[in-house]
């Protein structure tokens, strides 16, 4: 299975605006372009790392850099800020427990911080009952869009035409540490998609695409759209765990992440913003080295329509 074949099998999308009175969210009024987001949670807040490129010329942006202790990159600046919104947040955060649905990215243009999701259409009720909630903030809060989804291609030619996209594809070898993941390894049929970057009780949850029937019955695996072949999953991989623990740290922004068999093991392949491209395959090699024999490198490509005659 290729990603072009569930392209758009999660067939709805929500675009989602929050507002928050900050510097930070003022600056990006100033400073034209959508600058990438990574949310993440610190000491039960939420906070988020905002990445402009180093080509990005402002005064303000040097003086922000400075105020927020601005990280440099090989390719940006990356500053660090929590999130005061608490409010317009959890109800994203209530979004993400439906099932289907996945935050695929963030950013930031005009002083908003936008939040991109796609969700199966057999979930609309659940989704519309959170978006009532979440619009009572009428100064702060914006739907964008609700409405079909484009593709998960189409997307992706998007956001590569607003800041350059690349494209990592490593091996996993298992070695039957967990019975979900290694069944999955050997439905050769099936792709999951990572829902976000958090982890609870060493568990992640993935939307599971299957053309097979089989797939319904492997331990953690629920039925979202059997029709459509949709699946949520809930499982783990230590070599998995690891990477994501270590890019969370480093705030290292994931676009997609998807997660097929392979000869009995597992292919992963992400998608992230080329500006933080060298971080994430530093971590990725050096857990490889720690690891020896578990992680080979397959892709680290710029993205391009080529990619999706093989990924």
């Amino acid at each position: 299975m290729l990603v072009r074949d569930i392209d758009r099998k999660l067939d709805m999308r929500v675009i989602l605006r929050v507002r928050q009175n900050t510097e930070l969210f003022d600056l990006t009024r100033e400073i034209k372009g959508k600058f990438p987001v990574f949310l993440f949670g610190r000491d039960g807040e939420t906070w988020m790392s905002t990445y402009f490129p180093k080509e990005t010329k402002s005064n303000k942006l040097e003086i922000a850099l400075k105020k927020f202790h601005g990280i440099e990159k090989e390719n940006s600046f990356v500053i660090d800020s929590r999130i005061n919104n608490v409010k317009d947040l959890k109800i994203i955060n209530k979004l993400m427990e439906i099932p289907s649905f996945i935050i695929n990215r963030s950013d930031m243009n005009n002083g908003f911080l936008n939040v991109y999701a796609r969700f199966h259409s057999s979930q609309l009720s659940l989704v519309s009952e959170d978006l009532s909630a979440y619009t009572e903030d009428v100064e702060n809060s914006r739907v964008e869009w609700l409405g079909p989804n484009p593709g998960i291609i189409k997307t992706m030619d998007l956001i590569n035409s607003e800041y350059p996209v690349s494209v990592v594809t490593y091996i996993i070898r298992l070695n039957g540490e967990d019975r979900t993941m290694s069944e999955l390894a050997h439905n050769v049929d099936s792709m999951a998609e990572i829902k976000n970057s958090q982890m609870k009780d060493g568990k992640f949850k993935a939307v599971l695409y299957s053309n097979s029937a089989s797939a319904g019955l492997i331990e953690g695996v629920n039925a979202i759209s059997k029709d459509d072949g949709i699946f949520e999953l809930e499982t783990g991989n230590e070599i998995l765990g690891m990477i994501r623990d270590v890019s969370n740290r480093d705030h290292i922004m994931r676009l997609r992440y998807f997660v097929k068999p392979r000869d009995g093991n597992l292919e992963v392949t992400v998608f992230l913003p080329s500006a933080i491209l060298y971080e994430y395959y530093s971590v990725l090699y050096n857990i490889a080295r720690k690891m020896t024999g578990r992680i080979m490198a397959k892709y680290i490509l710029p993205y391009s329509q080529d990619i999706w005659d093989f990924i």
